[in-house]
């Protein structure tokens, strides 16, 4: 996986100032980029979540490997059907924060240490969180509504920050040059590579995958960063700004947030998990 410098130029497709063309040599844009303050937060909060559950388990049930025992799992908060269709819907989100074993926690923080820099360097703490957090839901969601089993896991926000992106990648792949079309296209085969894993390995939550990857694109799509030339252009590089449009992404996010609740009590009225 490719991950791009701190303040990329975009020679080929960004914004043009009239008249700039015209001129021998052209302004170079770049984007600042955010610090990953909220990625590592929360790495800590995966981490301080995973010895919480090995301290549990090993006080409470008498075992070492807390973070394997169901009973622990179930304790900590993992999604399990029937207690979700009980009213237990925050294990949809507690769920987000266990790890079974240490494999499956490693494999995770090292995903969101490799993603979580560049979507909230590209999209802001702000637009991170809800990307994270809401493609964890859904991923959560999806599980519940066409998988039986009990799941925990950090990869369907992990999914959802790789949607988010594919979608900023796709939409700005030109800006960035031959830089930009080989993350998109890295982007693209890791997650082919890891839902076909996931369809043909058990234990994997898939569901929780595709649930992940498709809100958190659903989100990136509604709060993607646009970008103008500032005011004054001049030669050397320049920071481009970014559009103001506070109102119309929270709209955005709380309209995907209403269906989301909408979703969650069709599938939990329905009771048993959908079938194909």
């Amino acid at each position: 996986m490719y991950e791009p410098s701190q303040h990329p130029p975009l020679p080929s497709g960004a914004p043009t100032p009239p008249g700039a063309g015209a001129a021998s040599t052209q302004p170079q844009f770049y984007i600042r980029r955010t610090p990953p303050t909220y990625t590592r937060i929360l790495i800590g909060i995966n981490l301080a979540v995973f010895v919480l559950t090995i301290v549990y388990g090993y006080f409470v049930y008498g075992v070492w490997n807390g973070p394997e025992d169901v009973r622990v799992l179930v304790d900590m908060g993992a999604k399990v059907n029937e207690l979700v269709m009980q009213g237990q819907y925050w294990r949809l989100l507690t769920a987000m924060f266990l790890h079974i074993g240490v494999i499956h926690l490693l494999f995770n923080l090292y995903a969101l240490y490799a993603l979580g820099p560049m979507v909230e360097g590209y999209f802001g703490h702000g637009r991170f969180l809800a990307i994270y957090f809401i493609g964890g839901l859904c991923g959560s969601l999806a599980s519940y509504a066409f998988s039986p089993a009990i799941s925990a896991g950090a990869s369907g926000a992990i999914f959802g920050l790789a949607g988010a992106i594919t979608v900023y990648f796709l939409r700005y792949r030109d800006n960035f040059g031959r830089q930009g079309r080989a993350i998109l296209q890295n982007m693209l085969v890791v997650i082919a590579i890891n839902l076909v894993f996931g369809m043909t390995m058990r234990g994997i939550d898939n569901w929780g995958h595709i649930g992940g990857l498709v809100g958190g694109a659903i989100v990136a799509w509604g709060v993607l960063p646009r970008y103008k030339t500032p005011a004054v252009v001049r030669l050397g590089p320049q920071e481009l700004e970014t559009e103001v449009r506070i109102t119309s992404e929270m709209i955005w996010v709380f309209a995907i947030a209403a269906l989301l609740i909408a979703g969650v009590i069709f599938v939990t009225q329905r009771g048993a998990p959908l079938q194909f």
